[in-house]
């Protein structure tokens, strides 16, 4: 019997990503502004810098975000066009929801 390798779909990555509620958190955030600052996230959520660029790596590598660097800060955009590609509508549904109140660091460091 031969086994069949399924094929890697970035719809599935996307999913993947947002299935976590603090990676869907951040997303909403950053979808609701055209740029979000690292600080506003370190600011505004309640869990560590570190957990925070453990979360935007995974967006990053499903494609969801841009990154770009300016000096020691970083800031983020949704990749739009990319996302409307994958799942139209997708960014606008997360652009209008509202953000969680947060979890605790415990809750959200399980990854």
């Amino acid at each position: 019997m031969t086994m069949r390798v399924l094929t890697r779909d970035a719809a599935v990555d996307i999913f993947t990503a947002l299935a976590n509620p603090v990676r869907l958190d951040i997303m909403s955030r950053i979808a609701s502004v055209q740029e979000l600052g690292c600080t506003t996230l370190e600011m505004d959520l309640p869990i560590s810098k570190s957990t925070i660029s453990y979360h935007m790596r995974i967006l990053y590598r499903a494609g969801l975000v841009d990154i770009r660097k300016e000096g020691r800060w970083y800031f983020y955009q949704v990749r739009k066009n990319e996302l409307d590609d994958q799942i139209p509508g997708l960014q606008e549904w997360l652009a209008t929801r509202s953000f969680s109140s947060g979890e605790s660091e415990s809750d959200s460091a399980t990854h």
